[in-house]
This record gives C-alpha cells, structure tokens and sequence, in this order.
C-alpha cells in the first residue's frame, strides 16, 4: 500500500482536486498592471500585459496546465499531469506575441508512460519527463521538433528498489546522468543516460531515507550544481545536499542538510529551489516565503542561512510559492494561491565581500490575476530564458510570457498566453 504523505497540500493529487475545475475559453487584448518600485520612480520596475489567446477543450487542451515547463532554443515544452501529455509551442515568433502549437505526445502506461506529467528537462535531441502516477523516467527524441515530431526513446518504470521512482516528481540532467527525485519513495535515484542514443537508461545509484540525516520525506525537486545534487523535501521541511563526485562508480554521499519550518530558515514544505552562483534559493510552500542559504562553503559541508523574505497578498503575494527562477540579480517567483508571479531583487555583497555587507531581498514588481488578462489562476511554474519568463497557471490550463528584456532598467511586459485542455495542447494539470 502506499503511504500517504502528512501534507498533501504540496501534492498535486489533492491540488487538482482544488483548483483544478475552471476553464475559460476567450480571446483577448488587454492592457494591466504598473507597480512602482522600492526604490522611488527613477527605479521603476512594471509588468503589463499585452496580449493572450485562450481555449479550454479542443482545440488547445490546456485546462490545469503543471508545474513542468523547460525553455530550450525556440520551443517551450510544457506537462501536463492531467492530459497525461508532453506539449512543444513554437516560440520563435514572441517578438510580436505569438505563440504556436507545435507537437504532443500523450499517453498513460505503456509505451509513454505519461500519466500525471510532472517535470521536464531538455538537454540536447532529448526531453526527459517524469510520470508520477506512472512511476516513471520516460524519455523522448526532440531531434525533429521542428517538423512537429516527438519520437519515444525510452522508458524506466518502478516503485521502491532499485529505482525509487514512486511518484517521481523532478528530473534533472548533467552529463551523463538524470537525477530524479521521488516524492513517495523519499529518494533521490540516478540514472546513466550515456547511451540514450540507442535507448538505453541505466540504474546508477540511489539514496533514501526520511529524517536525519538525508531528510528525504517527500524528495520534491532536485538541482545539480559541480560536484554536488541539492534536494528539498516537503515533508521533512528540508534542503539536503549531496556529493555526487564519485556517481560513476555509483557513490551518492550525503554532505550536509538544513531544516526548520519558521524562523530563521522558513522551509515547511519546501518546494522550489534554485542554485545561483554562491546561493541556493528555496521557497517554503507553507511558509509563504523565499528563503537565500550561502553555499560558498559547502565543499566543507557548512550552509549558512542568509536572508528571507514572506508574505501573503500585497506586496510579496508569497501564499503557496510554487514556482522559482534566478536570472542575474532578479529572483521570479509563481505563487499558486496569489495567482501571482513576483519580481524580487537580489542584493549581493560586491566583490571582494565585506563582513559587514549582507545578502537581501527587495520586492520590486508584482502582476496578478486568476483569469483574463494575465490567467494566474493557480500559478505553479516560472521558467526564465533569454528576454522571456514563461509562467504555467494550472487553474486556467495556461502559459503566460512575460518580456523581461529591459529588467535592468524596472520594465516588464506581458507578452502573450496560450490556453486550454485537451488536444492539440495537452495542457490540463500543466
């Protein structure tokens, strides 16, 4: 029998329950939202919403789109946990605010094994997709994306040992190895992917465990950055860090680990993290927070809590953050219950650091709104590449871009946003 996780508010089982049952099909045009910045109106730093086309049901299948977008060159490739589906848009054209369906592939069991899509990552002719009702790794060749093709690569399925992958819920590629990171199996699992080329996935190595001191009780997202794997646990209230130096002779070692629900570290159900630079950023779900750990000194397995910042509503609308990117000195968050994606600047110490500087977090911008124009309804995802940030809203099944081309100078703007469940865009639970 499966265990059934204390708080699954974080799981999307019981999100979809929630927010799962709009839909809206309109087209429109709309204009929006200006906040000020922190910093006075020489400093200003908008949003505004320029355009959006939308659809529940055929055609454009996006009712409840997830947590699972990836940018990578002019396609953004989005899951779908409801539709069960894999969905490419062609973006080449976001100049001028369109966005177009280019390919799906969907399908529970075998041979896809996409039932409850949850994470994507692209690297190289490849996209790796998580199945979490599936069990599942499920691999596809992206090589031919351009002309509308999805081919299937290959697939690894199994709950508990060896590959831990029980409502596997992240995946993240580097090199020559897929990190997954399982939500019931409370388990990080690595898999060699060397030979995907010819279909082959690889068990490498695996770790487990809940409390200390792997504090793997609900493994949510995992991160690779140099020698090292950073997880966060939902139920462990946890950010676990991972010496991955040795993985090809199939060692994982645990390095060090942080955990605390409220002050000073606000991780309950942690459930993004981002590793920039000297820093590793993590919301708390129910901490309604972002929170800045140093990890200059992880080689010597030391994490150093540095700031936070939280808040439900106006300003910060913090309530259920589910969704982080770090783009330069500029944090994006998607707040589910906000139905919100907010802009904070991150102030680091100039080099060479002075003692007395320290790490902060100001709140900048923020845009809002459920339905038309900006459809936020249950924001879950924010994926930041080139001049674009692209935001899923899994209660509208939507995709939103927003131009950030001009953040250095505060500016904004809403791009455009594609909508609706079912096929041909396979976006319901996205």
């Amino acid at each position: 029998m499966k265990k059934t996780k204390t708080r699954g508010q974080v799981s999307t089982f019981d999100i979809r329950k929630i927010r799962l049952t709009i839909a809206i099909a309109m087209c429109t045009l709309a204009a929006a939202l200006l906040l000020p910045g922190a910093t006075g109106a020489a400093d200003e730093f908008s949003l505004e919403h320029k355009a959006a086309i939308t659809g529940a049901g055929s055609p454009n299948y996006l009712d409840g789109a997830s947590r699972g977008v990836h940018i990578s060159g002019t396609y953004a490739y989005v899951t779908s946990e409801t539709d069960d589906a894999l969905t490419v848009f062609d973006i080449s054209d976001i100049a001028n605010g369109n966005i177009t369906h280019n390919a799906a592939i969907t399908g529970a069991g075998s041979p896809n094994y996409l039932n409850g899509a949850a994470s994507v990552y692209v690297d190289g002719n490849y996209a790796y997709v998580t199945g979490k009702e599936d069990h599942s790794l499920t691999v596809f060749d992206i090589s031919d994306v351009g002309n509308g093709n999805i081919t299937h690569k290959a697939a690894l399925f199994g709950q508990g040992s060896p590959n831990y992958l029980s409502i596997a819920h992240s995946v993240y590629v580097a090199g020559n190895y897929a990190y997954v990171a399982s939500y019931w199996d409370d388990a990080l699992t690595v898999f060699d992917v060397s030979d995907i080329a010819n279909g082959n996935i690889t068990h490498k190595a695996a770790i487990t465990g809940t409390g200390s001191p792997y504090y793997l009780d609900a493994a949510y997202e995992v991160e690779v950055s140099g020698n090292y794997a950073y997880v966060i646990s939902t139920t462990d209230d946890a950010l676990t860090v991972f010496d991955i130096s040795d993985v090809g002779n199939g060692n994982i070692t645990h390095k060090a680990a942080v955990t605390g629900v409220g002050s000073p570290n606000y991780l309950q159900s942690a459930s993004a993290i981002q590793v920039s630079g000297n820093y590793a950023y993590i919301t708390g779900y129910l901490d309604n927070s972002l929170t800045v750990f140093d990890i200059s000194d992880i080689a010597s397995g030391t994490i150093t809590h540095e700031t936070v910042i939280t808040g439900t509503g106006s300003p910060n609308y913090l309530n259920y953050p589910r969704g982080l990117q770090i783009v330069g000195n500029y944090a994006y968050v998607a707040s589910f219950n906000d139905d919100a994606l907010t802009v904070f600047k991150v102030n680091l110490p100039l080099p060479p650091p002075d003692a007395a500087d320290e790490v902060s977090l100001e709140h900048k911008a923020a845009v809002t709104g459920a339905g038309s124009p900006n459809y936020l309804d249950g924001a879950v995802s924010v994926h930041v590449a080139g001049d674009y940030a692209y935001v899923t809203g899994s209660g509208v099944a939507s995709l939103t871009v927003f131009d950030i081309s001009d953040a250095a100078n505060g500016n904004i703007t809403h791009k455009a946003a594609i909508t609706g469940a079912g096929s041909p865009k396979y976006l319901s639970g996205a």
